[in-house]
């Protein structure tokens, strides 16, 4: 499909032209269009977060929605084909541990500053928790990754998976090469029919090696997101000018540059140079 049809489209009024939702689903290769994220990702500097907080709650109209601590596994191949293939598939524990989902991020394209990407997240998954050792991850010593990803996934996801990485990588998903924590502080605005959801995330990432973890990466960032009732895209694609206006303020504001990389892809830049 030619990118510039989409531009063009997307000038047209995207939110009111279903060609236009019909155009990111087959660009993104997913059959839901409620499975589509837009969202803005910015650098922004430790000493900036409080002021930033502040700022949010008190002059962008902002209500703090939660602030929670996430611990992620992200998984891949032997060869990291996964973060080749500009995707990302993570564990993500909720409950202290106790509740464990499978999220996987597609491929995404950039319109304007914006990503457009696909995410899927799995039920709870079955016999898997985090370990109570001294390394704090994940054993799977009652179930493999290769059975979850054979049993536990529903029909979106696991098409999404086939049709963005293939058999061939699906099989070789073996490790979990990358684990990161963070302190992720959340706002929600109201627009309506959809909404803003602006936050701060502290992050610490390490990679698993033979001798234990070895820290990796320590940054910050900010994000915005849009949500809309029952994932809507149309909803979504109606008030993309309200986010780039509302970060537009917010990057003049507190001198913030733009960051094109998802986490996994900023947490193992280093694995791809070269």
């Amino acid at each position: 499909m030619n990118s510039m049809n989409v531009k063009s489209r997307a000038r047209r009024n995207p939110g009111d032209d279903p060609k236009f939702v019909a155009a990111i689903c087959r660009k993104l290769k997913i059959e839901d269009d409620r499975c589509v994220e837009i969202e803005s990702k910015w650098r922004i500097l430790p000493k900036s977060i409080e002021d930033l907080k502040d700022y949010l709650r008190d002059k962008a109209g902002g209500r703090l929605k939660k602030s929670s601590i996430f611990f992620d596994q992200f998984l891949d191949t032997p060869n990291l084909d996964i973060l080749k293939a500009g995707a990302s598939m993570r564990l993500r524990y909720k409950g202290n541990g106790s509740k464990v989902y499978l999220q996987y991020k597609g491929p995404g394209f950039h319109r304007g500053g914006i990503l457009f990407r696909s995410e899927f997240s799995s039920p709870p998954l079955r016999q898997v928790h985090r370990e109570e050792s001294h390394h704090d991850i994940v054993q799977f010593t009652a179930v493999t990754v290769q059975e979850i990803l054979r049993t536990q996934l529903d029909p979106a996801m696991a098409g999404a998976l086939q049709r963005h990485l293939g058999g061939r990588i699906l099989r070789r998903i073996s490790n979990g090469p990358i684990l990161c924590t963070y302190h992720k502080v959340k706002f929600a605005v109201d627009l309506g029919e959809a909404l803003l959801e602006p936050s701060l995330d502290q992050v610490f990432a390490f990679q698993v090696v033979p001798g234990g973890l070895h820290a990796l990466s320590t940054f910050c960032e900010y994000e915005n997101e849009i949500k809309s009732e029952g994932g809507r895209l149309d909803a979504k694609l109606r008030h993309i000018p309200e986010l780039v206006s509302f970060d537009k303020k917010l990057a003049r504001r507190f001198n913030l540059p733009p960051e094109r990389m998802d986490k996994y892809h900023r947490c193992a830049s280093c694995f791809l140079r070269g």
